[in-house]
């Protein structure tokens, strides 16, 4: 891929979580002023880069956004929910675009249609300035300015002009063009775009009131601006100048021109409205939408605007298949007259479209902090002496030196080794580590769309979002939050109406919370909603022939709570685009104990419910227990032990034909690796064995103790799958290196167990 691309599409991703953060935290009345000029920034940002490739309709869909967002900030318009919603919507449309191009270097097909379709929408809610109908249209205050310069121009070069505009019964376009003074560095040169500038009929180069001096003059910066008058079409103008910051173009109405009579307009209109509304055959409608379609684009010429060729172009293809309103709803907000405010429903919107999941095909990529680059260059550097001094070594062992002082040297340089492989493992984990932040801003927007979808009123509560973890992790706890948010909003929180009846604020709360814990981070989803009831679980499971009544019954209240992981399990009366599959929190404690983790669960009936997700920090480096069994060696992970005992046989309890012991006055299941694992010959000798070596694991709520052989040492290890035809092997989670070149298989506890 292009290193610039590459860098573009890293950068652009960036901005757009920017400015969807902000403008949730907006929507939420947090920021201020502040919050709308980062908004405005990232999105005028990431309006001006994308002018560097050919994304013309991302440029355009962003420029109509970042309009809006202007009027915003300048605070003519107040953001409302509508609002939110379109841009919202138009961020969404952009990542998706910037996937495809990512993809294949090309937006898709429709790009331009939907760019113009979801623009005017946006373009809509400028009530004081462009008419719906008419996007990009400049103000009377800017054609009255530009008359101003205009009048300037040379009599013979202004009448040469109107003249032609009227031979070819085109406007006169005015274009004031004014390079940034860093034009030149950004790969914009003014005099080649001026040379492509079709049917120029008058031209002015303005030069600075006071030119600079000799001593501080740069030749480099460009000084220059430029005027002139053309009959090109102003679509194409604007076209052309798409990635120019500071350009004005406007058709040019001739001193003396009759202005538009707004009360004729308005009457034309309603004329063509009505006629467009009576009953016709198809080929009638079809002549009859033509024809409303081109007094609609002669009126908006007439009143110095310009209609919105994509969306008039699919509004008469509706039309003449006898579906009125789309050209209908254009007409009726083509007035001259403001358009009506968004939330009293006169404004007419684009429909949302869905957008396409595309697989990026390039590489991942990973933004990292230049300070822990710089502590591996300095460990590489160490590195490269360590390497060095291995040479010396071989020279003073082929000088005859004593094997004692060999064996001293070469200790000293493996002590040096090891220490500098330790730090560069804990350099390249730390580079590996992000915080949990990057799976928590996800969740802002998500709530908030669920929650307008199902009328509740949600205050989602993020802690713990510094937090780090292995990347790897972080992606891999993505998907089970968002089913358990999704849960939490869906089955947790009532709706406002019952939280009131109930005694509780209308608004509910999901609080999301991540910490670590030793070796673990614990990330918890919560909610203060109506909570999960034990004895609804029962009868759902007998309901679903998951359990028969005698067994139900005698569910402990905590195991009756866990059956919503149970395949297939859901409490839902209805199946929705929501939930009531039975798949989602089955698909959650799969992907969790997939990640070496576990889910807990627990409620209370009217006051909410947590969940729980335990998952290791990494899953690239793990600290493993080697242990002994019927004479091979397997590695336990260290986050699956909780303790080591020694047990004699007097101690070992038959209960019906199940093993276990009392460790603390509780009792735990006894299991036996070599029958587990199936080793020939050697069951029999492991539980003859005194004292025999115990290992305590927990595995999700579930204590077990593992009988062993022998206890070996402890190890980081970099654990890798099985592959070829090894691969999907049970009972084992992958296998590592010894320092003899021996391969060790690490135990899938949770899969033996």
């Amino acid at each position: 891929m292009n290193p610039l691309l590459d860098q573009f599409l890293i950068e652009a991703r960036e901005l757009l979580d920017t400015a969807s953060e902000g403008l949730l935290r907006m929507e939420r009345g947090n920021g201020g002023a502040e919050m709308v000029n980062t908004v405005f920034r990232a999105v005028h940002t990431l309006k001006g880069t994308s002018g560097l490739f050919e994304v013309a309709p991302l440029t355009t869909l962003v420029h109509a956004a970042e309009d809006l967002l202007d009027a915003v900030r300048a605070q003519h318009l107040t953001l409302t929910g509508t609002m939110t919603d379109l841009l919202l919507g138009a961020l969404d449309q952009t990542r998706a675009w910037l996937t495809t191009y990512e993809a294949s270097e090309a937006l898709p097909a429709d790009a331009a249609a939907v760019a113009a379709e979801r623009g005017a929408a946006l373009r809509a809610l400028l009530g004081g300035g462009a008419s719906p109908a008419t996007a990009d249209a400049v103000d009377a205050g800017a054609v009255a300015g530009m008359r101003g310069w205009v009048a300037a121009f040379a009599p013979e070069q202004r009448a040469a002009a109107e003249a032609a505009a009227r031979a070819a019964d085109r406007d006169l376009v005015a274009v004031a063009y004014r390079p940034d003074p860093a034009c030149f560095f950004r790969g914009e040169d003014p005099l080649h775009l001026l040379r492509q500038v079709p049917e120029v009929h008058a031209l002015e180069v303005q030069q600075p009131d006071a030119w600079p001096s000799a001593d501080t003059f740069d030749p480099f910066d460009c000084v220059l601006s430029f005027r002139l008058l053309s009959t090109a079409p102003p679509e194409e103008l604007r076209h052309l100048f798409r990635y120019c910051e500071d350009v004005e173009i406007a058709a040019y109405a001739p001193p003396g021109a009759v202005p538009p009579d707004a009360a004729t307009v308005q009457e034309v209109l309603d004329a063509q409205l009505a006629l467009l509304r009576q009953p016709a055959e198809a080929d009638a409608a079809a002549e009859r939408a033509a024809a409303v379609a081109e007094v609609l684009r002669r009126i908006a010429r007439h009143c110095g605007q310009r209609v919105d060729e994509a969306v008039l172009a699919k509004a008469s293809e509706e039309a003449a298949a006898g579906r009125t309103e789309a050209l209908a709803a254009l007409l009726e907000r083509s007035r001259i007259r403001p358009p009506p405010a968004p939330e009293t429903g006169g404004a007419v919107h684009a429909p949302e479209r869905p957008a396409v999941e595309v697989r990026p095909a390039g590489t991942a990529t990973l933004r990292v902090d230049q300070a822990k680059i710089d502590t591996m260059m300095n460990l590489i550097g160490e590195l490269i002496v360590a390497k060095n001094s291995l040479s010396y070594l071989a020279r003073k062992a082929e000088a005859g030196a004593s094997a004692r002082e060999l064996a001293r040297d070469i200790k000293d340089q493996q002590a040096v080794v090891n220490r500098l492989a330790e730090d560069m493992q804990a350099a390249i984990m730390a580079i590996r580590m992000l915080p949990v932040s990057h799976v928590f801003q996800r969740f802002p927007r998500l709530v908030r769309d669920v929650a307008r979808k199902l009328g509740k009123q949600v205050e989602l509560v993020l802690e713990g979002e510094e937090t780090e973890a292995d990347k790897n992790m972080i992606e891999a706890l993505a998907d089970p939050l968002i089913h358990m948010v999704r849960n939490s909003l869906d089955h947790g929180l009532e709706p406002p109406e019952e939280r009131i009846a109930a005694g509780k604020p209308p608004h509910g709360t999901v609080r999301l919370t991540a910490a670590q814990v030793n070796e673990s981070i614990i990330v918890t989803i919560g909610d203060d909603g109506r909570g999960i009831d034990p004895d609804r679980m029962r009868r759902k499971a007998v309901e679903r022939g998951m359990l028969d009544a005698e067994a139900a019954a005698a569910l402990p209240d905590a195991e009756a709570l866990r059956l919503i992981f149970a395949p297939g399990f859901s409490t839902a009366e209805t199946i929705s685009d929501l939930s009531g599959r039975g798949v989602g929190m089955d698909v959650v404690r799969s992907a969790v104990e997939k990640a070496g983790g576990w889910v807990a669960v627990d409620s209370q009936v009217g006051r909410g419910t947590t969940v729980q997700v335990t998952v290791p920090l990494s899953m690239a480096v793990a600290r493993i227990m080697t242990i002994e069994c019927a004479g091979h060696l397997f590695g336990i992970p260290m986050g699956a032990v909780v303790e080591s005992v020694r047990l004699p046989a007097s101690a070992v309890h038959h209960i019906r034909d199940r093993e276990a012991f009392v460790l603390r006055d509780r009792i735990v299941p006894l299991l036996r690796l070599a029958r587990l694992l199936d080793l020939p010959g050697e069951a029999a000798a492991s539980q003859a064995i005194e004292d025999a070596p115990v290992l305590v694991l927990r595995v999700g709520q579930a204590t077990v103790g593992l009988v062993i052989d022998a206890f070996r040492e402890r190890m980081e290890a970099i654990v890798r799958p099985l592959e070829g035809v090894l691969a999907g092997l049970r009972g084992f989670a992958g296998t590592t290196l010894l320092g003899d070149g021996r391969v060790l298989l690490i135990l899938d506890v949770a899969e033996l167990i």
